[in-house]
């Protein structure tokens, strides 16, 4: 009986942690895909950033915190001398491409406090695509 008494605690302790930890990396996915999918409507549609927005924001609606943010812009092919929108192209010595960018971030607060730890995180992530004109 003793044993079960401090037992029983612990393991519930460590359950709970095992079930905050899900819910984290749920939300991270979630994040992680509403912004691929804003970036995704971006890549045919690259200069309407409120249905990029709104695209990764409905992909999202299991989180209620998601914020998204959207943009666009032209960069060299080797990577150098991005330009975001509205703005003129930059000069490459390669070819230009057009690109499209969608951050999303929400809250994530744990069901439980434990010691040492936050009482909420920041969960963001961000998604870059080449945009097809």
């Amino acid at each position: 009986m003793i044993e079960l008494w401090v037992a029983v605690p612990v393991l519930l302790y460590l359950f709970a942690g095992a079930v905050d930890y899900g819910r984290a990396y749920y939300v991270s996915i979630e994040v992680a895909a509403a912004a691929e999918a804003g970036a995704l409507y971006g890549a045919s549609n690259p200069t309407d950033t409120t249905g990029m927005k709104a695209a990764s924001l409905l992909n999202g609606t299991d989180i209620a915190s998601l914020q998204s943010t959207a943009s666009h812009g032209s960069e060299c092919s080797d990577g150098t001398l991005a330009v975001a929108a509205p703005g003129t192209p930059p000069t490459c010595s390669v070819d230009t491409l057009q690109y499209v960018e969608v951050d999303t971030s929400a809250t994530y607060k744990p069901i439980f406090s434990y010691p040492g730890f936050q009482s909420s995180y920041t969960i963001s992530a961000k998604s870059r695509m080449r945009a097809s004109f």
